[in-house]
């Protein structure tokens, strides 16, 4: 350990530029990191909200709430405690009065359901053409009293609440009432009795009837099955995953060429006696010191950008999963280290000292 500290000190520039590259890299890890932690919970957070066990879908739909198509009447078949029927819908929000248009995801759902947000600002929905809005919408200037109307649909509706921040396939959500937003989907249509809606969500449920055609699916097969999710977290995994062997790479490559470049020096040490075990130690001390200093700026620097990213920026920070990618990094620059072993345990003290 001391040989690989005294050495560090003493070659300044060539440590410096390899920790350098593994700041970079550290740094990488740790944004895709938080890239994906900020995009899965664009798309699941208004479903976390709900904390639901259960989700009922048409089963035709193939497990994607987009292209399932029930009717309130499905209750029927689903028997338990927390029981609320859905309507979901991605459409334009546009304020009267200015230019005004934003990206939303327009859930419709019952009064009294235990999927309606609690309000902080305003009132709860008490008739149609009423709507409450995540903080997110508040953010962007939508206020309560406001009156919107929703993508070509001409019909008025006032914003009479608000509660916490919510998203949904990447856009701020809205609430209203299922007789609401069945109207809207209907675009002038006639609406009849039951209500068209997407999905029954529940906390404890089971099936009591086929009538409906209905498939049960745990909250979180739901969630890996909205559209484009498993794909866009598998990706980013992936990306992370390469640069774990980037590193390991990097590091075993740097070492092995230094190996190389100071046989001699390392025959000289096993002339006096320093055997092949403190001089792999002394390596092993390097790429760790090197790693962990990288790991910690990337971690401060990664920690800078979150406290500084725009609110329209998919980004969030998972710290249990930072530390373990911190410790995985650690571990694969030590382990990449390792592969030097072999190069030095060769390394014959007559021939390297000629």
């Amino acid at each position: 350990m001391y040989l690989g500290l005294k050495e560090m000190r003493y070659e300044k520039l060539r440590f410096s530029l390899l920790t350098g590259v593994m700041i970079l890299i550290a740094l990488v890890v740790f944004v895709l990191a938080g890239l994906a932690d900020g995009l899965s919970q664009g798309n699941r957070q208004a479903i976390d909200q709900w904390q639901a066990k259960y989700v009922y879908l048409n089963k035709d739909a193939n497990k994607n709430i987009s292209a399932s198509q029930l009717t309130t009447d499905a209750k029927k078949d689903v028997k338990g405690t927390d029981v609320a029927a859905v309507s979901t819908d991605s459409t334009v929000l546009r304020k009267r009065g200015n230019n005004t248009k934003i990206d939303v995801s327009a859930i419709g759902t019952e009064s009294k359901a235990f999927t309606m947000p609690k309000i902080i600002h305003g009132h709860a929905i008490t008739g149609s053409n009423q709507i409450i809005i995540s903080q997110n919408l508040r953010d962007q200037g939508i206020k309560v009293g406001d009156q919107i109307r929703l993508g070509s649909n001409t019909t008025l509706l006032k914003v009479v609440g608000s509660y916490q921040a919510s998203t949904y396939s990447i856009a701020p959500t809205l609430y209203t009432s299922l007789g609401t937003i069945a109207n809207l989907k209907a675009a002038g249509m006639p609406v009849t009795k039951p209500l068209s809606i997407n999905a029954i969500v529940t906390k404890t449920s089971h099936l009591t009837g086929t009538k409906h055609n209905l498939q049960r699916l745990p909250i979180n097969d739901f969630i890996q099955n909205l559209p484009g999710y498993s794909a866009e977290q598998t990706t980013l995994n992936t990306m992370i995953y390469f640069l774990f062997a980037m590193s390991l790479a990097i590091i075993g490559i740097f070492m092995y060429v230094l190996t190389l470049q100071k046989s001699s020096l390392f025959g000289v040490l096993k002339v006096e006696g320093i055997g092949t075990r403190h001089i792999l130690a002394s390596v092993v001390t390097q790429a760790a010191v090197m790693s962990v200093i990288s790991v910690a700026i990337g971690l401060l620097v990664t920690i800078g950008i979150g406290s500084i990213a725009p609110s329209g920026m998919p980004f969030a920070l998972n710290y249990p999963q930072l530390g373990i990618y911190a410790i995985s990094l650690i571990l694969a620059s030590i382990l990449g280290s390792l592969l030097s072993w072999r190069t030095i345990a060769k390394i014959n003290p007559v021939t390297a000292i000629k």
